[in-house]
């Protein structure tokens, strides 16, 4: 019994209004179930606030009240074909309905009306017509929609058919009998037969016997969801009906099904009360385990008397029992079991599993105390009629009989008002029950459990804790679960509940999250099944959730996934799901694969009902080589990730840069742990015929290769005599490892190393070699083959003519061609010569070189210069030697210098006096005179013979060559000189007139610089050469001077007022004095006698006199000046 009074009781449902016409019954383009607009509600929201929904390709639904589509009327119009005999045998058991005459539409045209109508499906009459891909009757989903539709077909028998422009797809019964459908094709997946008249297709009706004289005795009791069994005595009576009462509770929805009508007693309808009996109520089984067996048991009649308030029934005053408080019904509950309300029952009630206080539970609301025997049904308060119940169980199996006994009593008022008319409509109905059935089995919530282990001496706080059974509906199908009855929030599907894990095709239910407030807000946690999509396992708690909805249904959202799921699948790597959705046939997802093996790019997955599966296509331009240098030359790869991993196809690599060194194809495979390619190495090492062997990818690592022997290498390599070449793929790249045994030339024994380094073959050893060549010792030589030539190369030692020295050599082998090169360097000492050549091996074998020679033509001795000559020298091919070019020679020193020492000579002496410019005073002019002198030095040498050089040819290496020849070269002989001396001038007056003072100094310098370049042959003849010439030194005198005059004078005469003084400095530093002055002198040297000094009488000066005015010289120099004049 619900706590609270039963006017507060939902009303019920309205009565069932028949259909006049065809109905066109759909399912929305979104999936859910098509409202009176032929649209569900959240499409119709969506449409309304002016929103785009996305329905697969259909845009919101439209009224057919616009006018029915051509293409509808094109569909229905023809054949259609039957069900075929398994589908139709299926369907045809579980409704208990012949569906022979229905007729399915799912070609192109009957897509295309489906796609006008913004439909999945939809029904008119027997015809159902199904959308793109939506008629699968082997598919779970496939056949729960065809379910659906069957049940719309059953809705529509015996509706006029008026034309089908007439098609209805609105009005107040559409939604009531969507939902009636849903149910209907719920009760198919779960496997079980559908009750008579869960399907409504008039609306209520109520049968009655035509004579009302007769009471008809009381129906045999059928049980809940059964079909009726005809009454073998009125073979004409129907089977009955159903009326489907619904109430919602704490986001709980439930329903109860009543298939019996009142029938009046005879006599007991007037007026003032009617009197009608009832086969059975139903009983929801939220009443729990004891409700039958109590309401079955002689207690207290079981009836219920009703007065209407307008249109609404409710319990007649007269007869109603008043409900006890809800402390009391608590006192009256505990006192069963000797127990007061207080500690002692607090204490037992945590005992047995409950919270501290009584009657509070972990799980969810407050127990609450229900009436077994409704007090609408003539129950009491008496303790015997008590239990405890889940608030949730409580409150909706009193709102469902509520309905019932309410509807039955209007049901009854309606009959008694058609008997009597309305006049004389009777005031009070009285209902009879003459039995009581449950619909299903009895479930039990919490409380109840508690409310047995209450009294049950047995149970302590040892005994554990209790469990809850627990109804989960999956996909239709019922999922059993025992929950503890503990505040534990998460709880596992482990152990006794480990079977629901797997319910779902492609998830794993991880845990329920309980709503410990009892408000419906229970969430399943799930993940995606690892196992079976080989993947790593995800969160310990799952990696999404999913709601129950309000008959503990798991709500499957179009997109379990808020944001990317990430995923690893085993053995390739990280990926990422971006959509994921189920019904079913399982999950369906789609995402993408980051593959661990290098050579594969990101791919696109999918999961669908046929497993786990790589859906984009390999483009061998974007895939990545695994291995550097690499380019992939085939790929054709097709891969099933799940339910095993299986992929198939080829794929093929060249390895090398221009030139293909080697090729990999291979075929692609599994093993447990992974992908597996295996396939063929065929190898092209330079000079050896291709090379076959086998290579495979396995657990994350490349191995296999080739092996080369001595008979491959036989006549391909020079000199070989035996070897071992293994060609390995390791590590992501091609090795090589390996040895070659060689007999070379001179019978010496060398080893080659094989390798495989930066695309290239390497074969590489050491070995003596002897060339053969007359010139070379034999070489210690590095050795290398690079498939088409044999190279030597080292440093060796070259001899000729009794020469010494070293050359590094190369020698190469082609085929049968063969050569030489290298360079080295020769020590000359032989004769008069010394120095290095520098020589080149020639490819024909010979050397020839270059080099610098030191040739002493004239030896020092007693104390006389020697004469040595730097000359090149060239030896051809056959080792001649000769000069070439030009002799070069040192500097000769011709002579020292002298003299020794300066010896100035007088120029001239001062004398004379001049006027000073600017310093006349009216007749009176001021002069200056002169004193001092100038004079004048020079000297010559050192004197030297450089630049020497001589042309001649001759073979450096006689003993005694005899040869003259003219050698040029310059003398070059310094010589300087310079001037010294002091130039001094006094003021003078050639009037006296007051004081006059005053000086000017001049500290004169000259340089003079110059060497003098004599050119000439030198003639050189039996090992003896002279040099005559005659030598100028000269250049311009050019007086580096410094002067400073000043001069004074006292007031008394003109212009000067008191004192005035006048200074002049000289702007500038250097005055051309306009003479030129030399010095000429013979001079000879002998490579014999050596230098003969020049006589003083030899040397001339040039010119002999200089004539140099002094006054003219001080006067241009006082010129430059820029006097100052200051009076004082």
């Amino acid at each position: 019994m619900v706590d609270r009074a039963p006017s507060q009781v939902a009303d019920a449902p309205a009565t069932h209004a028949a259909a006049r016409s065809l109905l066109l019954q759909r399912k929305c383009a979104c999936g859910g179930n098509a409202g009176g607009g032929g649209e569900c509600d959240s499409c119709a929201a969506a449409r309304e606030q002016g929103g785009a929904l996305q329905r697969h390709s259909h845009g919101p639904a439209a009224s057919l009240n616009a006018g029915v589509p051509h293409s509808v009327t094109d569909t229905l119009s023809r054949p259609g074909r039957p069900l075929d005999a398994d589908t139709r045998s299926f369907m045809e058991s579980r409704f208990d309905s012949d569906f022979g005459s229905v007729r399915i539409h799912n070609d192109s045209a009957a897509a295309q009306s489906a796609r006008d109508v913004s439909a999945h499906a939809y029904t008119v009459g027997n015809n159902v017509v199904f959308g793109d891909g939506q008629y699968q009757p082997h598919s779970d989903s496939g056949r729960h929609l065809l379910a659906h539709e069957l049940a719309h077909t059953l809705q529509q028998q015996g509706l006029q058919r008026a034309g089908i422009s007439n098609l209805a797809d609105q009005g107040p019964d559409y939604q009531r009998m969507e939902h009636e459908a849903d149910h209907a094709a719920d009760h198919v997946m779960r496997g079980i037969s559908l009750p008579r008249g869960l399907l409504s297709q008039g609306g209520l009706r109520l049968s009655r016997k035509a004579d009302a004289k007769t009471k008809p005795p009381a129906p045999a009791a059928t049980e809940a969801g059964a079909t009726p069994v005809p009454d073998e005595k009125n073979p004409d009576k129907g089977p009955g009906f159903t009326v489907a009462y619904n109430t919602e509770s704490r986001n709980r929805s439930f329903e109860l099904h009543s298939s019996d009508e009142p029938v009046p007693i005879e006599g007991k309808v007037d007026k003032k009360e009617a009197e009608y009996t009832v086969a059975k109520l139903v009983l929801p089984p939220q009443k729990g385990p004891d409700a039958l067996a109590f309401y079955k048991t002689p207690y207290r009649p079981l009836k219920t008397t009703f007065e209407w308030d307008g249109a609404k029934p409710r319990p007649a005053d007269k007869f109603k029992i008043a409900r006890d408080p809800t402390a009391t019904l608590q006192k009256n509950w505990l006192g069963k079991f000797n127990y007061k309300t207080g500690k002692d029952a607090d204490k037992r009630w945590n005992e047995v599993g409950g919270k501290k206080n009584f009657p509070e539970i972990p799980t969810g609301p407050t127990c609450q105390v229900d009436h077994i025997q409704e007090l609408q049904v003539n129950g009491d308060n008496s303790a015997q009629n008590l239990q405890l119940l889940d608030a949730i169980d409580n409150g909706s199996s009193g709102s469902l009989i509520w309905q019932q006994i309410s509807t039955l009593a209007n049901m009854a008022l309606a009959d008694a008002t058609a008997t009597l008319g309305k006049k004389n409509k009777p005031k009070l109905v009285t209902l009879h029950f003459q039995s009581v059935d449950m619909q299903g089995a009895p479930t039990k919530g919490l409380c109840y459990d508690l409310g047995k282990r209450f009294a049950d001496p047995s149970i302590t706080k040892e005994s554990g804790a209790p469990t809850i059974d627990f109804d989960m509906l999956v996909l239709g199908n019922v999922v059993k679960l025992k929950l503890p009855g503990t505040a534990d929030k998460i709880v596992p599907f482990t152990g006794v509940n480990a079977g629901a894990a797997n319910v779902l095709k492609g998830l794993t239910l991880v845990s329920i999250e309980r709503d410990l407030k009892g408000k419906g807000g229970d969430r399943i946690h799930a993940s995606i099944d690892a196992e079976k999509f080989r993947m790593k396992k995800g969160k310990p708690g799952g990696d999404f959730s999913m709601k129950l909805g309000p008959q503990r249904d798991l709500l499957l959202p179009k997109n379990l996934l808020g944001q990317p799921f990430t995923y690893e699948y085993v053995g390739m790597s990280p990926g990422k799901l971006t959509s994921l959705s189920i019904d079913g046939d399982g999950i369906k997802a789609e995402g993408t694969l980051k593959p661990s093996l290098p050579l594969l790019p990101e791919l696109k997955v999918a999961i669908d009902s046929a497993g786990f599966k790589v859906t984009s296509a390999l483009d061998p331009a974007k895939l990545k080589p695994p291995f550097p240098g690499v380019k992939v030359t085939e790929a054709s790869l097709s891969v099933l990730l799940a339910p095993e991993f299986r992929p198939e196809g080829n794929l093929a690599f060249a390895f090398g840069g221009a030139k293909t060194v080697a090729d990999l194809k291979l075929k692609a495979t599994a093993d447990a742990n992974g992908l597996v390619l295996r396939g063929d190495l065929f190898v092209y090492v330079p000079g050896l015929d291709s090379t076959k062997g086998e290579v495979t990818y396995q657990g994350g690592e490349w191995s296999g290769g080739v092996k080369i022997e001595t008979a491959q290498m036989a006549g391909k390599i020079p000199w070989v005599q035996s070897g071992m070449i293994n060609v390995a793929l390791a590590k992501g790249k091609i090795g090589a490892t390996g040895e070659v045994q060689l007999k070379l030339p001179g019978d010496n024994p060398a080893t080659l190393t094989v390798s495989y380094t930066n695309e290239k073959w390497l074969f590489k050893g050491q070995g003596r070699f002897d060339t053969k060549n007359k010139f070379l010792d034999p070489v210690d030589a590095m050795l290398s083959y690079d498939g088409e030539a044999f190279l030597v190369h080292g440093k060796t030692g070259v001899k000729f003519k009794g020469f010494h020295g070293t050359v590094d050599a190369w020698y190469k082998k082609k085929g049968t061609e063969e050569s030489f090169w290298g360079t080295g360097e020769i020590d000359i000492s032989k004769g008069r010569a010394t120095g290095k050549l520098k020589i080149d091996l020639n490819p024909n074998g010979k050397v020839s070189g270059k080099g610098t020679l030191k040739y002493v033509i004239q030896e020092a001795k007693d104390g006389k210069q020697g004469m040595v000559a730097d000359a090149s020298v060239t030896m051809d091919q056959n080792q001649k030697i000769t000069f070439e070019g030009d002799l070069t020679f040192p500097d000769i020193t011709l002579f020292k210098r002298f003299p020794e020492k300066e010896e100035p000579h007088e120029i001239f002496a001062a004398s004379g006096s001049f006027p000073v410019p600017g310093a006349s005073i009216g007749p009176i002019g001021l002069k200056f005179k002169l004193y001092g002198s100038i004079g004048y030095y020079y000297y010559v040498g050192p004197g030297v013979l450089t630049g020497i050089k001589a042309s001649v040819k001759f073979d450096p290496f006689e003993d005694n060559p005899d040869f003259s020849f003219s050698m040029r070269a310059k003398a070059v002989i310094p010589a300087g000189g310079g001037i010294t001396g002091v130039l001094g001038a006094d003021a003078v007056l050639d009037v006296l007139i007051g004081e006059v003072g005053g000086g000017i100094s001049v500290h004169a310098s000259a340089g003079l610089e110059g060497k003098a370049e004599l050119a000439s042959e030198i003639a050189y003849t039996k090992d003896r050469f002279s040099v005559d010439a005659s030598g100028y030194i000269g250049g311009g005198l050019i007086l580096a001077a410094s002067l400073h005059a000043h001069l004074y004078a006292e007031a008394g005469v003109s212009i000067f007022k008191v004192r005035t003084e006048k200074d002049w400095e000289l702007l500038g530093g250097k005055l051309d004095t306009g003479l030129s002055l030399g010095v000429r002198m013979p001079l000879h040297y002998d490579s014999v006698d050596g230098f003969r000094m020049p006589k003083l009488s030899d040397i001339k000066r040039e010119p002999a006199e200089l004539n140099i005015d002094t006054t003219d010289l001080i006067g241009r120099l006082l010129g430059k000046t820029t006097p100052k004049e200051v009076e004082k």
